[in-house]
């Protein structure tokens, strides 16, 4: 055993544990769908289709609405025509007599798009939670690779007990010590995989804060730890001891001569002796945490990582700036509010270490710009029909045509809208936008089908009086009159 004074060291990455991306009730019933299906492309397509089995029938309603108001508007065509011509170069105007005849004859904008808002608002709550929990499930990856990691190392470690100082207000435990009952080393008896081994506690000063410093008598633990007793929350942080791992064991067992040699390697290509013995170790966590990697990709189909975006030019794993620009959450578990950055709880010293080995997934291209072109298409058919359906209410809402064209610039901005989130959001989020497209066109078709059908008479109506320039509410005020008399 070296002593805490003489004792050669040398910092050891070991990676934190147990942080996650806090979830509201909308993000964990996401995480429950995705999680219990297994499959994380799946998971994702069943969540879409339960948001659009709730937000489906406001569509359809909205869509009936939409079509009665573009009945109205067929019926009210020859005045909007005259309307157009009388007030060709007073918009205004226009827009309020418009607005007049429209109310008259009980055309309500506000009626057909309020179903559509209702949908709006739950697709935005609903599409905030997914892109939470697809940051708490890109860190959720990582994490288990952490906890593959450390366990691979933590053969060579110790695991001693997390001590505090006594403080005022708050009530004392089996782990609550004063400074004078460590005012010398103190060793207990741990059991570890059925053998007995000799635990040292060392309270020690660095600077103004208070230290505890845990290291084992095994031969094999190679690594120590200390942590801070001044803080609130323990926080360990590893160091290879390297008298013990390279000098003081030289040949007692097999374990301590295959460090030393792995070690004397790495001097061998030019490392120091601090640095080759931190690297030594590393290398168990780095296997690890590729082999867990590999054996649980976060892949569907073609995309290798579906919480990366689905193009060429970005890689399964990320360099450590673009991971860390991939989170905007606080991460937990922390004592301060909102949660700690991603940067304070993966260093990108730690990060590297972590993705070493999975030098051919920094490499290989993440996705190949499929599911971007499919959401265009998509969303250009989705807007197509949608100007189709409300072909009579766009032609009338301005004076000049202005509503009908502004519906054909938006059959192409909304496309590149999403084509440009595509780029720069998950391929996770595409994948829910081009299911939710496709949905929205299979269900656009089938309503304008049946609804067709129900208003296909009270259609043939308005054509037929828009032809003889006949206004449905003339006829009847001329039959009352003839009436009266």
């Amino acid at each position: 055993m070296t002593s805490l004074l003489n004792a050669a060291s040398a910092a050891f990455p070991m990676l934190e544990q147990g942080f996650y991306i806090d979830l509201n009730w909308l993000g964990q019933f996401v995480r429950i769908i995705v999680e219990g299906v297994g499959v994380v492309g799946v998971g994702i397509i069943v969540f879409t289709l339960i948001l659009k089995a709730i937000t489906t029938p406001f569509d359809v309603y909205q869509r009936v609405k939409m079509r009665k108001q573009n009945l109205i508007m067929q019926q009210l065509q020859p005045e909007l025509e005259k309307l157009q011509k009388q007030y060709a170069n007073d918009k205004k105007m226009y827009q309020m007599k418009m607005m007049e005849l429209q109310k008259k004859n009980g055309y309500s904008l506000f009626g057909a798009c309020l179903p559509m808002i209702i949908s709006l608002v739950i697709l935005i709550v609903a599409v905030t939670a997914f892109q939470t929990y697809s940051q708490y499930a890109n860190l959720a990856l990582y994490e288990k690779m952490a906890v593959a990691y450390n366990d691979a190392v933590k053969v060579y470690t110790v695991d001693g007990k997390d001590y505090h100082l006594a403080r005022e207000g708050q009530e004392a435990d089996d782990l609550t010590i004063s400074l004078a009952d460590f005012a010398s080393p103190r060793t207990e008896q741990s059991e570890r995989d059925g053998a007995t081994e000799e635990i040292t506690y060392t309270v020690y000063r660095d600077g103004e804060i208070n230290r505890m410093r845990v290291e084992s008598s095994r031969e094999t633990a190679f690594l120590y730890y200390t942590y801070s007793l001044d803080a609130d929350e323990v926080r360990r942080e590893y160091y290879v001891d390297l008298d013990k791992s390279y000098t003081l064991n030289e040949g007692k067992t097999e374990i301590t001569a295959k460090v030393k040699d792995g070690i004397a390697a790495l001097m061998e290509g030019g490392q120091e002796l601090p640095a080759a013995a931190v690297n030594y170790f590393k290398q168990f966590g780095s296997v690890a945490s590729r082999d867990w990697f590999r054996a649980n990709p976060p892949k569907f189909l073609w995309i290798k990582n579906v919480w990366y975006p689905d193009v060429s030019y970005k890689h399964p794993v990320q360099s450590y700036s673009d991971f860390k620009s991939s989170f905007s959450s606080g991460i937990y578990p922390s004592p301060a509010k909102g949660g700690r950055s991603i940067g304070e709880v993966i260093s990108e010293e730690q990060y590297n270490s972590l993705t070493a080995l999975l030098t051919e997934e920094k490499d290989e291209a993440n996705g190949y710009f499929i599911l971007i072109i499919l959401t265009i298409g998509l969303m250009v058919l989705s807007q197509f029909l949608m100007m189709r359906s409300q072909k009579a209410m766009n032609q009338y809402q301005t004076v000049d045509g202005q509503g009908a064209r502004t519906q054909k610039v938006m059959m192409i901005v909304m496309p590149l809208i999403y084509a440009i989130t595509g780029f720069l959001w998950t391929a996770a989020f595409s994948i829910y936008i081009a299911v939710s497209s496709l949905i929205g066109i299979v269900v656009t078709l089938l309503s304008n089908l049946v609804i067709g059908h129900a208003f296909r008479k009270k259609e043939e109506e308005a054509i037929k009086n828009r032809y003889t320039r006949s206004a449905p509410w003339k006829e009847t005020d001329g039959k009352k009159k003839k009436k009266d008399k």
